[in-house]
């Protein structure tokens, strides 16, 4: 079992509902083994179980499926009525594909099966984690629903004028003090126009200006970009601010404003004050502020760093001088604009020139400016339109690291160092100060130019291609393309050199589109050749799911480029993309399948996917995740959870793909269980498109290979060689095929692919024991008789190993050979009475 999330230390109300009390005790001490902190309260019938319910609502339900005289479903249609919200997870010995899908359909949370119990702690606690989520979310919306009232009732009492405007500036609703303050009452004035009751004839247009664009939802209007005041009745002077929100439904915004009554003095005061510390134009912090708030406000710790970004905005002067101050003020209030939209919580932005905007960010590492800068640069360098026209203003970028113990001058200073630079250079757009950075941080950001050169130019990357083949027809079906970047000067480098730094520095997107076109185009080309349509299975970056219209009109532009037909790409997500908005990712694979897509979701046992999303996802493959194929021979869990994703997949109607297929063992226990394609070193590497194109031309098949069924089949294991070939002398004529090794690991491969009556298994081994290797078999292989021949005997070990039912026998050293063959014959005797049993 894997690791379990450590729970808090309050108790978990568990209610069983079990028949059996040796159950109730091996679920209960699989959970406080886990490390939960459990009461239970055992039931046995429905009489039980409703009063139980209508006592005291127990936190999660464990419930078996069968009992003498009652059943699971109708226990759970009994806690749908009494405790809706409380988790039910069914723990049974036997419930089926068909079956498991139905109780999850009518409203069970998950289920466990009694042979798997070192499943359930991990899925008590994800079951207890959604129903917390869910209790936490009615909380919040009482929460919400009280403030609402809350404020409501703040708002009638609070001495501040409160005035409530449409999308076009006209009056709907006040607050009494507003109301008293204007001296009109309310209904008089709904539907006014707030210029025309809020401000004097002189400050009517000004006030007018604010809302110009607010009816079409713009910004550009001056409404939220800074307090201003006006006069009330030609006596009182208001300084008014106000806040946009958008309208339910619509794009158009409405605004609220807040008022206060202001005395000259304190006008004059506060005047001084932005006059002396924010910029008259944009309305952001001057320069002497920004370095205040760096000098008095200094990264919380050693670790925390913060960065220090210049942003220079060039030809302002150009418009200034052609079409007026106004002109280049509402272009710097965009620029401002643009700016803002980059803050975090914490962040400051400052205007500290004529044109030269400063932005302090908190950074985890140095790492992570390259990619910033460049994806604040691409926004900043789009066209600005005004009245119109559109204007082109080119933006440079300069930045350093600064810390507590820097000089916030010398800070500044370096950064507009950097900016000089950025600006000479006309290259990529920005610098950072070199002082500042380690030659690790140096060398992502020459990796990462390079990967932008990459993208925008031709050859360097390209794709390989690996075939996924049919276990029943052997053929190859399809292929998954696979992006290589050959490098200038690195050679041929595998995804994990550069996908992490496409990723962190916002160019995944645009690498993902380039896999996208590629990949299509190849297909085209092989159809072209004369090879026919062959599928290609393309992985999407989880950053592409999250702009599903983008994605889609890729995806679309990639076919059309093309000429393939939508049904020979196949799309892959992973499990843990499909699951981070899961109901946005299914409104996108709709959206895809309708256009003909196929879809898979990729690495899927690692995501912990919500089994009540996975029926609603529109997809037509599986793929087991490698990590559980590469120890399916040795680990009895990993065996298991391939098994259980190949009947789920097929209850579903899902094809199944296993990845990293690459022995001779694992290809025969998956095609055992049913498995429909599979990927992996086994039957190619990935390739270059020209030779997997040689491959697909070859109809190279792949040789179905299952456990071989034939005779009596015998497994002797001891890491001795000598005791081995007495072993093999000795049953060398009784008329059974005898397969032998000295290894453990080489035992289980011989497993996968042989049906083995009888082992005989040494029990002290370097790599494994001989108690702790039958353990594993009679997990994997339960009809399997084990025996154990030793010449240490511990009588501990015989009866735990015994008790366990691991072993079948105990033998010692040194042997009889007629006992010893007699007793095989007994133990095949026993298997073939087994497995007719079970036939």
């Amino acid at each position: 079992m894997g690791m379990v999330p450590k729970m808090n230390a309050s108790l978990v109300n568990v209610l069983m509902l079990e028949d059996v009390q040796a159950d109730v005790e091996l679920a209960q001490d699989e959970l406080e083994s886990a490390g939960l902190a459990i009461t239970l309260r055992h039931v046995r019938n429905e009489a039980e179980f409703r009063t139980a319910l209508l006592s005291e609502l127990p936190d999660i339900i464990l419930a078996d499926f069968t009992l003498p005289q009652y059943d699971g479903h109708s226990a759970l249609l009994l806690r749908r009525q009494l405790a809706p919200e409380t988790p039910f997870i069914f723990v049974t010995g036997s419930l089926g594909e068909e079956r498991a899908v139905e109780t999850l359909r009518v409203g069970a949370t998950d289920f466990v099966l009694k042979q798997n119990l070192p499943r359930l702690p991990l899925v008590v606690l994800r079951a207890l984690a959604e129903s917390n989520a869910m209790r936490d979310q009615r909380r919040i919306q009482r929460e919400l629903d009280h403030e609402r009232h809350l404020l409501t009732a703040v708002l009638s009492t609070t001495g501040a004028l409160i005035v409530v405007l449409d999308h076009v500036g006209c009056i709907t609703r006040l607050n009494p003090a507003a109301e008293s303050a204007i001296g009109y009452p309310q209904e008089s004035m709904r539907g006014m126009a707030c210029w025309d009751v809020l401000a004097t004839a002189e400050e009517r247009e000004s006030l007018r200006h604010r809302f110009d664009n607010l009816s079409t939802g713009g910004r550009d209007g001056a409404i939220g970009q800074s307090p201003w005041r006006s006069t009330l009745g030609g006596k009182r002077t208001i300084l008014w601010s106000a806040g946009l929100l958008k309208r339910l439904g619509s794009t158009s915004e409405y605004a609220v404003l807040a008022g206060i009554d202001v005395t000259d003095q304190e006008e004059a005061e506060q005047q001084a004050y932005l006059l002396r510390h924010y910029d008259g134009v944009t309305g952001l912090p001057n320069r002497e502020l920004l370095l205040h708030r760096l000098l008095q406000d200094p990264p919380l710790d050693g670790h925390e760093m913060l960065a220090l970004i210049l942003v220079g905005i060039e030809r302002l002067a150009e418009v200034r001088d052609s079409l007026g101050v106004a002109t280049s003020n509402l272009l710097l209030k965009e620029a401002s604009r643009r700016l803002q939209s980059w803050q975090q919580a914490g962040d400051w932005l400052a205007k500290v020139g004529e044109t030269t905007f400063a932005l302090v960010t908190t950074i985890d590492g140095e790492g992570e400016l390259p990619g910033q800068l460049q994806r604040m640069l691409e926004q900043l360098r789009q066209p600005y339109r005004l009245e119109h026209r559109e204007f082109f203003l080119p933006a440079y970028l300069g930045a350093t690291v600064h810390s507590g113990s820097n000089d916030p001058n010398l800070s500044l200073q370096a950064a507009e160092a950097a900016l000089h630079k950025a600006v000479d250079d006309q290259g990529v757009g920005y610098r950072l100060y070199q002082p500042m950075l380690s030659d690790e941080a140096r060398e992502r950001l020459l990796l990462e130019g390079q990967l932008h050169e990459a993208l925008q130019g031709e050859g360097q990357l390209e794709l390989y291609y690996q075939p996924q083949v049919s276990l029943e027809t052997g053929r190859i079906m399809s292929v998954e393309a696979l992006v290589r970047w050959r490098h200038p000067t690195r050679g041929l480098l595998l995804p994990a050199q550069f996908i992490p730094l496409a990723e962190a520095t916002g160019l995944i997107i645009a690498l993902g589109e380039r896999v996208l076109h590629l990949g299509c185009l190849q297909a085209a080309a092989w159809q072209r050749s004369g090879l026919g349509p062959i599928t290609v299975a393309i992985n999407l970056a989880s950053a592409q799911w999250g702009r599903p219209l983008a994605l889609v009109e890729t995806v679309r532009a990639a076919l059309e480029a093309s000429g393939i037909e939508p049904q020979w790409l196949e799309l892959e997500l992973t499990e843990s993309t499909s699951m981070h908005a899961p109901s946005t990712t299914i409104e996108v694979m709709e959206l895809l399948r309708k256009m003909g897509v196929h879809l898979s979701i990729d690495d899927f046992g690692t995501g912990y996917c919500n089994l009540s999303y996975l029926k609603r996802f529109p997809v037509d493959k599986l793929k087991i995740d490698r990590s559980f194929v590469s120890d399916i021979i040795t680990d009895p869990d990993d065996l298991a959870i391939s098994r259980t994703v190949i009947a789920m997949g097929h209850q579903l109607g899902l094809e199944v793909v296993a990845e990293g297929v690459e022995t001779e063992g694992q290809l025969a226990l998956l095609t055992d269980a049913g498995c429909d394609l599979i990927q992996g070193f086994y039957f190619s590497r990935p390739v270059t498109a020209q030779a997997c194109g040689e491959l697909i031309g070859s109809r190279a098949t792949l040789t179905s290979k299952r456990r071989d069924r034939g005779e009596r089949t015998l497994l002797l294991l001891d890491d001795e060689p000598q005791v081995l070939t007495a072993l093999r002398r000795v049953f060398r004529s009784s008329g059974c095929r005898l397969l032998s090794t000295t290894s453990p690991n080489e035992a289980f491969e011989l497993l996968a692919t042989h049906e083995v009556g009888v082992i005989i298994s040494d029990q002290r081994m370097a790599e494994l024991s001989g108690t702790e290797f039958l353990n594993r078999v009679k997990v994997m292989y339960p009809e399997t008789v084990r025996m154990i021949l030793s010449g240490y005997t511990d009588l501990k070990t015989v009866t735990e190993a015994v008790n366990q039912g691991a072993i079948y026998k105990f033998l010692t050293k040194p042997w009889n050979d007629e006992e010893l063959t007699a007793t095989v014959t007994e133990a095949f005797a026993k298997y073939e009475q087994d497995r007719g049993r079970h036939s």
